[in-house]
Protein backbone atom coordinates (compact mmCIF):
# COMPACT_ATOMS: atom_id res chain seq x y z
CA UNK A 1 0.00 0.00 0.00
CA UNK A 2 1.36 3.37 -0.73
CA UNK A 3 1.47 6.46 1.49
CA UNK A 4 2.88 9.73 1.83
CA UNK A 5 6.58 10.06 2.71
CA UNK A 6 9.11 12.29 3.05
CA UNK A 7 12.74 10.70 2.29
CA UNK A 8 16.38 11.21 1.59
CA UNK A 9 16.79 11.89 -2.43
CA UNK A 10 19.28 9.59 -3.10
CA UNK A 11 18.24 8.95 -6.57
CA UNK A 12 18.62 12.65 -7.38
CA UNK A 13 21.87 12.79 -5.07
CA UNK A 14 23.56 10.34 -7.71
CA UNK A 15 21.97 11.60 -10.81
CA UNK A 16 22.65 15.38 -9.72
CA UNK A 17 20.03 16.81 -11.85
CA UNK A 18 18.14 20.17 -11.30
CA UNK A 19 14.87 20.29 -10.03
CA UNK A 20 12.15 22.60 -11.96
CA UNK A 21 12.02 25.71 -10.62
CA UNK A 22 7.99 25.39 -10.12
CA UNK A 23 8.80 22.25 -7.77
CA UNK A 24 7.99 22.97 -4.29
CA UNK A 25 10.57 20.59 -1.88
CA UNK A 26 8.01 20.87 1.26
CA UNK A 27 5.23 18.55 -0.53
CA UNK A 28 5.49 15.23 0.24
CA UNK A 29 5.98 12.30 -2.29
CA UNK A 30 3.88 9.36 -2.55
CA UNK A 31 5.82 6.35 -1.34
CA UNK A 32 5.54 2.96 -3.61
CA UNK A 33 7.21 0.21 -2.81
CA UNK A 34 8.90 -2.63 -5.12
CA UNK A 35 8.31 -5.89 -5.35
CA UNK A 36 10.69 -8.20 -2.90
CA UNK A 37 11.02 -10.24 -6.00
CA UNK A 38 11.45 -7.36 -8.24
CA UNK A 39 11.59 -9.38 -12.04
CA UNK A 40 9.29 -9.82 -15.04
CA UNK A 41 11.01 -13.58 -14.91
CA UNK A 42 10.08 -14.65 -11.87
CA UNK A 43 7.45 -12.28 -10.23
CA UNK A 44 5.40 -11.14 -13.54
CA UNK A 45 2.34 -10.53 -11.88
CA UNK A 46 3.58 -8.03 -8.77
CA UNK A 47 6.16 -6.69 -11.05
CA UNK A 48 3.73 -5.72 -13.38
CA UNK A 49 1.27 -4.05 -10.88
CA UNK A 50 4.46 -1.92 -9.24
CA UNK A 51 5.17 -0.26 -12.90
CA UNK A 52 1.60 0.00 -13.50
CA UNK A 53 1.23 2.00 -10.31
CA UNK A 54 4.21 4.30 -11.23
CA UNK A 55 2.55 4.77 -14.76
CA UNK A 56 -0.49 5.53 -13.38
CA UNK A 57 0.94 8.37 -11.04
CA UNK A 58 2.93 9.59 -14.31
CA UNK A 59 -0.27 10.05 -16.18
CA UNK A 60 -1.70 11.84 -13.27
CA UNK A 61 1.44 14.32 -13.11
CA UNK A 62 1.89 12.92 -9.16
CA UNK A 63 5.78 12.62 -7.83
CA UNK A 64 6.75 9.69 -6.44
CA UNK A 65 9.27 8.04 -3.69
CA UNK A 66 10.65 4.56 -4.93
CA UNK A 67 11.26 2.64 -1.68
CA UNK A 68 13.39 -0.74 -2.74
CA UNK A 69 15.31 -1.19 0.83
CA UNK A 70 13.14 -4.43 0.92
CA UNK A 71 14.27 -6.19 -2.29
CA UNK A 72 15.15 -9.69 -2.21
CA UNK A 73 15.98 -10.34 -5.49
CA UNK A 74 16.51 -8.26 -8.47
CA UNK A 75 17.73 -8.49 -11.98
CA UNK A 76 18.10 -6.60 -15.32
CA UNK A 77 14.82 -7.13 -16.24
CA UNK A 78 13.37 -4.90 -13.05
CA UNK A 79 16.41 -2.04 -13.34
CA UNK A 80 15.69 -1.42 -17.10
CA UNK A 81 11.62 -1.49 -16.83
CA UNK A 82 11.90 0.94 -13.59
CA UNK A 83 14.88 3.33 -15.52
CA UNK A 84 12.04 3.38 -18.94
CA UNK A 85 9.62 4.51 -16.27
CA UNK A 86 11.44 7.31 -14.11
CA UNK A 87 12.75 8.50 -17.64
CA UNK A 88 9.03 9.60 -18.34
CA UNK A 89 8.59 11.55 -15.50
CA UNK A 90 12.14 12.98 -15.73
CA UNK A 91 12.07 14.18 -19.23
CA UNK A 92 8.14 15.74 -18.28
CA UNK A 93 9.51 17.27 -15.00
CA UNK A 94 7.41 15.61 -12.77
CA UNK A 95 10.01 14.89 -9.39
CA UNK A 96 10.91 11.67 -8.27
CA UNK A 97 12.96 10.12 -5.46
CA UNK A 98 14.57 7.07 -4.21
CA UNK A 99 16.49 4.73 -2.00
CA UNK A 100 18.47 1.62 -2.54
CA UNK A 101 18.38 -1.60 -1.60
CA UNK A 102 19.43 -2.83 1.44
CA UNK A 103 21.29 -5.97 -0.21
CA UNK A 104 24.86 -4.42 -1.54
CA UNK A 105 24.84 -6.71 -4.34
CA UNK A 106 21.47 -5.23 -5.63
CA UNK A 107 22.87 -1.65 -4.96
CA UNK A 108 26.02 -2.57 -6.75
CA UNK A 109 23.77 -4.06 -10.04
CA UNK A 110 21.51 -0.41 -9.92
CA UNK A 111 24.43 1.48 -10.23
CA UNK A 112 26.74 -0.76 -12.09
CA UNK A 113 23.60 -1.15 -14.79
CA UNK A 114 23.94 2.50 -15.91
CA UNK A 115 20.84 3.04 -14.47
CA UNK A 116 21.88 6.80 -12.96
CA UNK A 117 24.05 7.66 -16.54
CA UNK A 118 20.55 7.81 -18.50
CA UNK A 119 18.84 9.56 -15.76
CA UNK A 120 21.08 11.97 -15.89
CA UNK A 121 20.95 12.34 -19.90
CA UNK A 122 18.31 14.05 -21.76
CA UNK A 123 17.22 12.41 -25.13
CA UNK A 124 15.35 14.77 -27.87
CA UNK A 125 15.46 13.36 -30.82
CA UNK A 126 18.56 11.65 -30.33
CA UNK A 127 19.99 8.69 -28.82
CA UNK A 128 22.26 7.10 -25.76
CA UNK A 129 25.23 5.25 -27.38
CA UNK A 130 26.48 1.99 -26.48
CA UNK A 131 29.60 2.24 -25.22
CA UNK A 132 32.52 0.05 -26.15
CA UNK A 133 34.28 -1.30 -23.23
CA UNK A 134 31.28 -1.05 -20.34
CA UNK A 135 30.53 -4.60 -19.21
CA UNK A 136 26.86 -3.83 -17.96
CA UNK A 137 24.95 -0.54 -19.69
CA UNK A 138 21.31 0.15 -20.30
CA UNK A 139 20.74 2.40 -23.29
CA UNK A 140 18.41 3.51 -25.53
CA UNK A 141 16.60 4.85 -29.32
CA UNK A 142 14.05 7.77 -29.21
CA UNK A 143 11.99 8.93 -32.53
CA UNK A 144 14.17 6.15 -34.82
CA UNK A 145 12.90 2.66 -36.00
CA UNK A 146 16.51 1.06 -36.23
CA UNK A 147 19.72 1.58 -35.65
CA UNK A 148 21.60 -0.41 -38.02
CA UNK A 149 24.93 0.04 -36.48
CA UNK A 150 24.42 -1.41 -33.43
CA UNK A 151 24.83 -5.23 -34.19
CA UNK A 152 28.50 -4.51 -35.05
CA UNK A 153 29.99 -3.72 -31.18
CA UNK A 154 27.35 -5.92 -29.30
CA UNK A 155 28.36 -8.71 -31.85
CA UNK A 156 32.28 -8.10 -31.16
CA UNK A 157 32.03 -7.72 -27.25
CA UNK A 158 29.30 -10.36 -26.74
CA UNK A 159 31.84 -12.95 -28.70
CA UNK A 160 34.83 -11.86 -26.57
CA UNK A 161 32.69 -12.51 -23.25
CA UNK A 162 31.89 -15.71 -24.09
CA UNK A 163 34.05 -17.25 -26.91
CA UNK A 164 37.42 -15.44 -25.29
CA UNK A 165 37.38 -13.87 -29.24
CA UNK A 166 35.73 -12.20 -31.97
CA UNK A 167 33.12 -14.30 -33.71
CA UNK A 168 30.15 -13.94 -36.02
CA UNK A 169 26.85 -14.31 -34.14
CA UNK A 170 24.63 -14.02 -37.01
CA UNK A 171 21.00 -14.60 -34.89
CA UNK A 172 22.35 -11.81 -32.37
CA UNK A 173 22.36 -9.69 -34.83
CA UNK A 174 18.85 -10.99 -36.10
CA UNK A 175 17.33 -10.66 -33.31
CA UNK A 176 18.32 -7.35 -32.35
CA UNK A 177 17.37 -5.85 -35.79
CA UNK A 178 13.51 -7.76 -35.94
CA UNK A 179 13.44 -6.49 -32.40
CA UNK A 180 13.66 -2.88 -33.37
CA UNK A 181 11.27 -2.89 -36.51
CA UNK A 182 8.80 -4.39 -34.17
CA UNK A 183 8.95 -1.56 -32.07
CA UNK A 184 7.53 0.62 -34.60
CA UNK A 185 4.97 -1.88 -35.07
CA UNK A 186 3.66 -2.02 -31.94
CA UNK A 187 3.64 1.73 -31.58
CA UNK A 188 0.43 3.81 -31.10
CA UNK A 189 -0.79 3.86 -34.67
CA UNK A 190 -1.04 8.18 -34.15
CA UNK A 191 2.07 8.16 -32.45
CA UNK A 192 5.00 5.88 -33.86
CA UNK A 193 8.32 6.41 -33.90
CA UNK A 194 7.51 8.68 -30.80
CA UNK A 195 8.23 5.61 -28.38
CA UNK A 196 11.80 4.70 -27.03
CA UNK A 197 12.95 0.97 -27.03
CA UNK A 198 15.35 0.48 -24.38
CA UNK A 199 18.23 -2.40 -24.39
CA UNK A 200 19.99 -4.13 -21.61
CA UNK A 201 23.41 -5.62 -22.27
CA UNK A 202 25.11 -7.36 -19.30
CA UNK A 203 28.08 -9.50 -19.31
CA UNK A 204 28.79 -12.15 -16.81
CA UNK A 205 32.35 -12.55 -17.66
CA UNK A 206 32.99 -15.32 -14.62
CA UNK A 207 30.35 -17.67 -16.25
CA UNK A 208 31.04 -16.53 -19.69
CA UNK A 209 27.06 -15.05 -20.29
CA UNK A 210 25.87 -12.35 -21.89
CA UNK A 211 22.16 -11.32 -21.07
CA UNK A 212 20.13 -9.07 -22.81
CA UNK A 213 16.51 -7.06 -22.64
CA UNK A 214 14.71 -5.42 -24.51
CA UNK A 215 11.79 -3.44 -23.79
CA UNK A 216 9.21 -1.59 -26.49
CA UNK A 217 6.34 0.99 -24.42
CA UNK A 218 4.16 0.46 -27.42
CA UNK A 219 0.27 -0.74 -27.41
CA UNK A 220 2.23 -4.58 -27.15
CA UNK A 221 1.67 -7.35 -29.46
CA UNK A 222 -2.04 -8.52 -29.29
CA UNK A 223 -3.18 -4.34 -29.36
CA UNK A 224 -1.39 -4.07 -32.16
CA UNK A 225 -2.79 -7.23 -34.05
CA UNK A 226 -6.86 -5.12 -33.64
CA UNK A 227 -5.25 -1.85 -34.67
CA UNK A 228 -4.37 -3.56 -38.30
CA UNK A 229 -6.42 -2.17 -40.81
CA UNK A 230 -9.99 -3.59 -41.46
CA UNK A 231 -9.08 -5.01 -45.39
CA UNK A 232 -7.15 -7.77 -46.92
CA UNK A 233 -4.89 -10.51 -44.96
CA UNK A 234 -5.35 -8.37 -41.70
CA UNK A 235 -8.89 -9.34 -42.00
CA UNK A 236 -8.71 -12.67 -42.61
CA UNK A 237 -5.90 -13.15 -39.70
CA UNK A 238 -9.11 -11.45 -37.62
CA UNK A 239 -11.64 -13.97 -38.70
CA UNK A 240 -9.16 -16.91 -38.53
CA UNK A 241 -8.40 -15.74 -34.36
CA UNK A 242 -12.34 -15.39 -33.90
CA UNK A 243 -13.08 -18.53 -34.88
CA UNK A 244 -10.48 -20.98 -33.93
CA UNK A 245 -9.61 -19.10 -30.44
CA UNK A 246 -11.06 -17.89 -27.32
CA UNK A 247 -10.55 -14.36 -27.49
CA UNK A 248 -9.67 -14.08 -23.78
CA UNK A 249 -6.74 -16.56 -24.78
CA UNK A 250 -3.96 -14.53 -25.77
CA UNK A 251 -1.39 -17.20 -24.70
CA UNK A 252 -2.59 -19.26 -27.16
CA UNK A 253 -2.16 -16.58 -29.91
CA UNK A 254 1.34 -16.16 -28.96
CA UNK A 255 2.22 -19.19 -29.36
CA UNK A 256 0.82 -19.99 -32.96
CA UNK A 257 2.54 -16.32 -34.10
CA UNK A 258 5.80 -17.49 -32.39
CA UNK A 259 4.80 -20.64 -34.70
CA UNK A 260 4.83 -19.24 -37.81
CA UNK A 261 1.11 -20.51 -37.87
CA UNK A 262 -0.43 -16.86 -38.11
CA UNK A 263 1.41 -15.70 -41.06
CA UNK A 264 1.09 -19.50 -42.87
CA UNK A 265 -2.80 -18.99 -42.31
CA UNK A 266 -2.99 -15.13 -43.67
CA UNK A 267 -0.49 -15.78 -46.18
CA UNK A 268 -0.41 -19.09 -47.36
CA UNK A 269 3.30 -19.28 -47.43
CA UNK A 270 5.62 -20.15 -44.85
CA UNK A 271 7.23 -17.05 -42.90
CA UNK A 272 10.54 -15.90 -44.39
CA UNK A 273 12.34 -15.84 -40.44
CA UNK A 274 10.88 -12.14 -40.11
CA UNK A 275 9.43 -10.73 -37.02
CA UNK A 276 8.80 -13.00 -33.71
CA UNK A 277 8.52 -16.04 -35.53
CA UNK A 278 12.12 -15.66 -36.65
CA UNK A 279 13.22 -14.69 -33.19
CA UNK A 280 12.01 -17.91 -31.99
CA UNK A 281 14.09 -19.69 -34.72
CA UNK A 282 16.94 -17.89 -33.72
CA UNK A 283 16.61 -19.78 -30.28
CA UNK A 284 15.78 -23.42 -32.14
CA UNK A 285 18.72 -22.77 -34.18
CA UNK A 286 20.77 -22.64 -30.83
CA UNK A 287 21.61 -19.10 -31.76
CA UNK A 288 20.44 -17.71 -28.93
CA UNK A 289 19.19 -19.22 -25.18
CA UNK A 290 16.57 -19.14 -22.71
CA UNK A 291 14.23 -17.01 -24.58
CA UNK A 292 11.18 -14.80 -22.43
CA UNK A 293 8.96 -12.69 -23.91
CA UNK A 294 5.84 -10.89 -21.91
CA UNK A 295 3.59 -8.82 -23.84
CA UNK A 296 -0.09 -7.17 -22.89
CA UNK A 297 -1.31 -10.27 -20.67
CA UNK A 298 0.40 -12.88 -21.85
CA UNK A 299 3.99 -14.37 -20.52
CA UNK A 300 5.93 -16.68 -22.55
CA UNK A 301 9.07 -18.85 -21.47
CA UNK A 302 9.56 -19.75 -25.06
CA UNK A 303 12.37 -21.99 -24.32
CA UNK A 304 10.50 -24.42 -22.79
CA UNK A 305 7.36 -23.88 -24.55
CA UNK A 306 5.17 -22.65 -21.57
CA UNK A 307 2.63 -19.71 -22.47
CA UNK A 308 0.70 -18.46 -19.31
CA UNK A 309 -2.25 -15.80 -19.39
CA UNK A 310 -1.57 -13.18 -16.91
CA UNK A 311 -4.19 -11.54 -14.45
CA UNK A 312 -3.04 -7.98 -15.44
CA UNK A 313 -1.26 -6.21 -18.33
CA UNK A 314 1.38 -5.00 -19.15
CA UNK A 315 1.42 -2.08 -21.88
CA UNK A 316 4.53 -2.92 -24.04
CA UNK A 317 6.32 -6.21 -25.17
CA UNK A 318 9.60 -7.37 -23.11
CA UNK A 319 11.71 -9.46 -24.36
CA UNK A 320 15.06 -10.87 -22.90
CA UNK A 321 17.38 -13.72 -24.08
CA UNK A 322 21.42 -14.58 -23.86
CA UNK A 323 24.48 -16.18 -25.28
CA UNK A 324 25.79 -18.96 -24.07
CA UNK A 325 28.70 -21.23 -24.63
CA UNK A 326 26.59 -23.37 -26.50
CA UNK A 327 25.01 -21.45 -28.72
CA UNK A 328 26.24 -21.48 -31.99
CA UNK A 329 28.92 -18.95 -33.88
CA UNK A 330 31.12 -19.00 -36.64
CA UNK A 331 34.85 -17.47 -37.50
CA UNK A 332 35.36 -14.35 -37.62
CA UNK A 333 35.89 -12.48 -41.20
CA UNK A 334 36.72 -8.82 -41.37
Amino acid sequence: MSTKFRGKNIFKDVVKTTKPKYVNKNKSLEKINTPKNFSLVTNATETIDFINTLEDRYLQKKKVFVNMENIEFMDYSAVTMLLSVLFSFKERNIDFNGNFPKKLDYKKMLIDSGFFDCLKTKIKNSKLEYKIGKNNQIFTLANKEVNSELGLPVMIETSETVFGEKRTLKGLQRVLLELMHNTNNHADLNKKGEKHWWLSVNHDKENKIVSFIFLDYGIGIFESLKNKPEEGKWEKLKSYISNLLNTDDNSRLLKLLLEGEIHMTVTGKHYRGKGLPGIREAMIREDISNLYIVSNDVFSDVSNNQYTKLNNEFSGTFVSWEINSNNKNLQWIL
